[in-house]
This record gives C-alpha cells, structure tokens and sequence, in this order.
C-alpha cells in the first residue's frame, strides 16, 4: 500500500506538465526551477536533504509507537486533495507544493495511526523553507531602503558627514565615494538563510513551544540589526581605506555579520534555557593551604578546593 499511495503522489507532482511559461512544468519541475539566486533560495537541495535526514532520525521513535491506524486521515488526504486541486485549477504551483504536507501526514495518520505521524511533523513542516514568497522582490526593495536608513543614521554616531538619497549613502565632501545597497547588501539572503538556521536549531534544542516561537520571531530582527552593522561597518572601512572596503571588507563581512546574528540567538536561547545566570562568567578557584605533604592538617599538604563564582 505505501508503495502504490507514493507512486501515485510522484505521478502527480513529479510527471504531470501544468506550470511554467509554457506550462510545460510538473510541480516539482517548478519549485526546482525557482531555486536560484534571483529568489534568494539556493538552499532548496539542502532543504531537501535535511528534511530527508530529519525523517530518517525521527524512525526509530516513529517505529517505537503502536500501529493504530485512524480514518480520520483521510479528512487531511482530502484537504490535500482540494489543494491540489485548487492550485491545478488556479494555476499556483505553490499550493500544490504546499498539499504535499498534507498528503503525505494523512496518509500515515491514516494507515499508522497519530502516535506515529507525530513524529513526521517537523520533518514535513520544512516544506515552508522551500517555496519561494511571492513578495521577494518587494521585501528586498523595503529592506534596501532600511539599511541605508539605519546605517546613515549609524555613521552619524561616528562622526561622518553623510547624505541618503533612496537607497545611496554618499559623502558629501567627496572623501571616500558613493555607496548604493544593492539587492545583495539588503540582508534578505541573511534572513532566509537565518529563518532556516533558526527553525531547525529551535526544534531540536528547545522543547517549549513558547521558547521555540521567541527565538524564530527574534532571528529576523536580529538579522536585519547585523546586516545594517555590517553595511555601516563598509562605510567605516571606506572613511579608512575605500579599496579595502570595497574589495575584502565588502566580500568577507557578510560571514562576520551573520557569524554574530547566530550568536546572539544562540545566547538568547541560552538564556531561556538557564536563565540570566547563564550571562554571569562562571570562574573557577583553585585554593592551596600551604601544609605540607602527610596526614590532613600537616604542614605543606597540597589541598585544593573548587568554588564557582557567578
């Protein structure tokens, strides 16, 4: 049964032409198509990949519950039935994407029973990684426009005289250039890839759902506070040395930008776990009673004590 139910689904979405130009395009054809750098979502095979590895770690708990299968599965198949054929009728590639999910949950629910579906929940719910948002560009032209708001604002915090005009930062005395944000330098592909690094971490490292939820809603500030360091950084830089600036600094920032953004969630994620304690520097003392060696108490014996300090 779990052989025919997934050469029927790799029928529908892998060898049936809807999409497209041309409509040439079976769903995956599509959603293939779309990973490039123009959406920002290169990282669609690895999504693929480690929602291929999160569904084989969770199959050992996933065998270890009883098999009880429920029909109320099949409500799921059919609401990934409707989208299916809601994005087929509409002509919306992602919706059909976004019935995969559900077609493949219900039908474990289904035939296994929701002890064990449970367990293919997180692995499944990456299919969001990999359907590119419709508004991209619109998002990445309002996030252009906020960097060079925030970094102008920054510079003045460093005493440089600076002008904005759209998404240029220039100085106006002529000292070291004209800096337009362009689409690579507004932190979209920051946030993507930080959305992404943020989920899989909160899943796994965290079990409250609440603080699953506050570290996932502080990842896109946070990316967007580091992109505008690292731009503000750039102008910096060029006050320095403008060749440097444009050439190493520009090409090797990014990774010291998003390097920070994971540290800060990584801290933040600490602190839900510990508490503010966590933020305390925890020291180690080593104390020496100067007694001699022998029985306790004589002198020069070399006895050490730990204390931790917070």
């Amino acid at each position: 049964m779990w052989l025919g139910w997934a050469a029927v689904l790799a029928v529908f979405f892998m060898f049936l032409p809807r999409f497209g130009p041309t409509g040439g395009n079976t769903t995956c054809g599509w959603l293939i198509s779309t990973w490039t750098a123009e959406t920002s979502y290169e990282h669609g095979w690895l999504v693929v990949g480690l929602m291929a590895w999160l569904g084989w770690r969770a199959r050992p708990g996933l065998l270890a519950e009883e098999l009880r299968p429920s029909a109320l599965g099949l409500g799921l198949v059919g609401v990934g039935v409707l989208l299916f054929v809601g994005g087929w009728r509409l002509i919306q590639p992602r919706i059909n994407v976004v019935a995969l999910p559900f077609l493949v949950y219900g039908s474990v629910v289904y035939m296994a029973g929701w002890a064990r579906a449970r367990h293919l929940i997180f692995p499944l719910s990456m299919v969001a990684f990999v359907i590119p948002l419709p508004g991209i560009q619109q998002m990445t032209t309002g996030l252009q426009i906020m960097a060079t708001k925030m970094a102008y604002h920054a510079t003045k915090l460093f005493g440089m005289q600076t002008e904005i005009a759209g998404n240029r930062v220039y100085d106006p005395t002529g000292n070291w250039g004209n800096w337009e944000i362009d689409e690579g330098c507004s932190g979209i592909r920051s946030i993507v890839a930080l959305t992404l690094v943020t989920y899989v971490y909160g899943m796994t490292a965290h079990r409250k759902w609440k603080e699953r939820a506050v570290i996932f809603a502080a990842c896109i500030p946070i990316a967007i506070l580091a992109n505008a360091v690292r731009v503000t950084s750039i102008l910096v830089v060029a006050r320095i040395n403008v060749d440097f600036a444009k050439t190493t600094w520009h090409d090797y920032s990014g990774f010291m930008s998003f390097g920070a953004a994971l540290f800060l969630l990584m801290v933040l994620s600490k602190v839900m776990r510990q508490g503010l304690k966590a933020l305390r520097p925890k020291v180690t003392v080593t104390r020496v009673d100067g007694r001699g060696p022998g029985s306790a108490g004589a002198p020069g014996a070399a006895g050490t004590a730990s204390v931790d300090l917070y």
